[in-house]
């Protein structure tokens, strides 16, 4: 990951992407992970960048093979895949729509005791002051 490193909160939501949600694109397609932990990496909403406060809670759970076309077996991804941005991301975007719903799908399949943790839930457009 490029950019500066999470804070506590914002670990506890990508765990929680990760560990509880997994891939985004996935569930639109009807297929649920059973594993997420093992194939579900992160992505990072462009539009809010790295480094700025609160960039990592705009973000959501994607499998390689969405993200970076990166299939378990090698073969070709047959599926809109996120990057590289400039052939595959406006047809990834035409089929799952932007990073932001994608984003706020996430938050509102995460867990309310981590929402609560956090202080706050993106979800119901809860934006803390110092995140806007």
């Amino acid at each position: 990951m490029n950019g500066r490193a999470p804070t506590k909160k914002e670990k506890l939501y990508i765990e929680a992407c990760i560990r509880d949600v997994g891939c985004v694109p996935c569930i639109i397609d009807g297929r649920e992970i059973e594993n997420p932990e093992a194939w579900t990496e992160f992505h990072h909403d462009p539009d809010y960048g790295s480094n700025d406060a609160g960039c990592h809670f705009h973000g959501y759970g994607i499998c390689s093979t969405h993200h970076r076309g990166i299939t378990p077996d090698g073969l070709p991804a047959a599926v809109a895949v996120r990057h590289p941005i400039a052939s595959n991301g406006p047809r990834f975007t035409a089929v799952y729509g932007p990073d932001e719903l994608l984003c706020a799908m996430a938050w509102e399949r995460i867990a309310d005791s981590v929402k609560a943790a956090i202080g706050f839930d993106l979800s119901l457009g809860d934006i803390p002051k110092n995140l806007k």
